[in-house]
């Protein structure tokens, strides 16, 4: 019998933890460049899209934190990223938007996050031919991070048979 994906439930459930702290290690990097964390950078972003924004819209749209995003916005607000006003139709509601800095501050954001998606698009080209029709083991090839594959063999060793 073939195995499928439903064969290793655990396995994947920590790949992509795996993967996803190994993304936010390579972002958290990038946009230290900045002064920025990746959630301050999607944040900007958020704002930059949709903004002026009310606390609540802002928590509404990210993705990076879950919750009020109030000290976020603050840490925001002291580096000069973005300004504070009432809303005219709410008065309980503090609406953000960036500051001119903010908005170049976007445009870097943007810069960094298209080298990390381009590189990110060239590994996932190369795992689809190396391993067509094998989203496991593509999952797995793509993993880099010594530690986080160091872990994984570990504990998950079937999961580097076939690279």
């Amino acid at each position: 019998m073939a195995e499928t994906l439903a064969s290793y439930p655990e396995e994947i459930r920590y790949l992509i933890l795996a993967l996803q702290r190994q993304g936010n290690r390579k972002l958290n990097n990038l946009f230290a460049q900045l002064d920025l964390t990746t959630s301050q950078s999607e944040t900007i972003e958020v704002i930059g899209m949709y903004g002026p924004m009310s606390t609540r819209e802002v928590g509404e749209y990210l993705i990076c934190e879950s919750g009020s995003p109030s000290r976020l916005l603050a840490t925001l607000a002291a580096k000069g990223l973005t300004v504070t006003s009432r809303s005219v139709t709410d008065r309980r509601a503090t609406l953000h938007a960036l500051t001119p800095k903010g908005r170049e501050m976007v445009e870097r954001i943007k810069d960094l996050k298209r080298s990390f998606q381009d590189e990110l698009a060239a590994s996932l080209a190369e795992v689809e031919n190396r391993y067509p029709e094998d989203l496991l083991t593509q999952l797995t090839f793509l993993l880099e991070d010594p530690d986080l594959v160091m872990a994984l063999k570990n504990r998950y060793p079937r999961l580097f048979s076939r690279l």
